[in-house]
């Protein structure tokens, strides 16, 4: 057991267990006696309890009506009701509660099917890819009807479940193994992973932002992105930005390269966190130095409009072309219009009209209107770019682009490079005017329609 012991004294080090319950037999006891010859803490505990050397035992105190845990370590011997162990913090004292945590011992499930980054497995841990699923959740099933008492069992069966394609049962088996150990991270994570981004019907996103807010305060690091962006964007509650800023914080200190991003964001626009630029910048350059492609985007922005920076196009096309080559569809646009332009780069419609078609290819509704507008500016009656203008500002209008839906609009009207049809235009003028496009509402009074 001590090997369950390295693994799981760092994760209780820092956590509070004022809601642990019992899983598999877990004993409670009292703090006797301490021999400061030997570092050691004498504990009683029940008689009949069956306490091994070798488990993890965490010393408890009341703080604020709460038990919050003061020390972890290990017990060193056992003689009846009295307990011997060694604690991790010199804060531990006569009186303090005790707590021994027990699992069951090593079974052929664990071989088969033990989580990876989970801080109770007690063997090293199988991925996806190597997981024979029927065979895992067999021999789960045998480890649970066995100790029906252990949480990890079910967990690792929802593991196993879930990596077969069966996200319903492995729900099932995942909220067993929180009913028994509410304090259980990754099955916390699992299933809030499962209600987060599982089929439709099974997603529920107040239920998804509990388990992943609970895992984070447990320090699952694969939580704190996810619980920041829910509480960010209001998702399965209110929204709550100090409460995002404090998570991508967490997160960010761990070189977590999106929360490092996402941290820049609530430092450049102040959300739930005084704003500061200079720490904004400063995130958004680490995260880039782990190659997270949205902060190369970002700090294209920054130099494009100079924010806490001095203005310059040249150092704002090298981020963006960063983050292209990288298939970014926003920083494709970027790139294309800056070629168009000739900001940063050396003027080419060539390169301009390539970058702007990647980027419209993937759906980008305003690099479908820069492609359409270049087409429009050079057309005329005779060479045809009136046609791919119209072409153009279709596809983007069909996207919801209200610019181009008033483009689109006053193409039928004055049937350019498109057969004229009045009615056609009133359609595409009113989906614009609809969206607040003035333009567009004006065109419809003069034409007498409504939007």
């Amino acid at each position: 057991m001590k090997n369950v012991v390295s693994k799981v004294s760092s994760f209780l080090a820092v956590m509070s267990i004022a809601s642990l319950q019992s899983s598999f037999a877990d004993v409670d006891g009292e703090i006797t006696e301490t021999n400061l010859e030997t570092g050691t803490f004498t504990i009683a505990v029940d008689a009949e309890a069956k306490v091994e050397v070798g488990e993890l035992i965490v010393a408890l105190n009341e703080v604020d009506g709460k038990q919050v845990e003061i020390g972890s370590g290990e017990v060193t011997s056992v003689a009846g009701g009295l307990v011997t162990a060694i604690f991790d913090s010199e804060d531990v004292t006569v009186g303090m509660a005790a707590l021994v945590k027990q699992f069951a011992p090593e079974h052929e499930a664990d071989h088969l099917s033990a989580i990876p980054d989970d801080a109770f497995a007690v063997v090293d841990s199988v991925v996806d890819e190597e997981l024979d699923a029927p065979a895992a959740a067999k021999a789960c099933r045998d480890a649970i009807a066995e100790y029906p008492e252990e949480s990890r069992f079910y967990a690792q069966l929802g593991r196993a479940l879930e990596v077969d394609g069966k996200p319903a049962s492995a729900i099932l088996q995942y909220e067993k193994a929180i009913s028994l150990r509410p304090d259980y991270p990754v099955a916390l994570h699992n299933l809030a992973k499962l209600r987060f981004y599982g089929p439709e019907e099974l997603r529920d996103f107040e239920v998804a932002r509990k388990h992943f807010n609970k895992a984070a305060e447990l320090g699952f690091a694969a939580s704190l992105p996810v619980i920041g962006t829910m509480v960010r964007d209001a998702m399965g509650g209110d929204r709550d930005f100090a409460a995002a800023a404090r998570w991508f914080g967490i997160a960010a200190e761990q070189s977590n390269p999106f929360s490092q991003n996402a941290l820049a964001e609530c430092y450049e626009n102040g959300w739930g966190i005084d704003q500061d630029i200079s720490k904004a910048l400063l995130w958004y350059r680490s995260s880039a130095e782990l190659g997270y492609v949205p902060a190369y985007r970002n700090l294209g922005r920054v130099f494009q409009k100079g924010i806490g920076v001095t203005a310059n196009d040249r150092k704002a096309f090298d981020w963006y072309s960063r983050a292209a080559e990288k298939d970014d569809t926003e920083s494709q646009y970027r790139v294309g219009q800056a070629f168009l332009s000739g900001k940063g780069v050396v003027n080419s419609e060539e390169y301009g009209i390539e970058w702007l078609t990647k980027a419209a290819d993937s759906g980008h509704a305003q690099a479908m209107r820069a492609i359409a507008s270049h087409y429009y500016a050079r057309g005329d009656s005779k060479n045809g770019e009136l046609d791919l203008a119209a072409a153009w500002y279709k596809k983007a209008a069909s996207k919801g682009d209200a610019v181009a839906q008033f483009n689109l609009g006053s193409m039928f009207e004055k049937g350019e490079g498109i057969s004229r049809d009045k009615s056609s235009a009133i359609t595409w003028y009113r989906q614009a005017a609809r969206q607040g496009h003035s333009e567009s509402q004006k065109r419809l009074v003069k034409l007498k329609a409504d939007w």
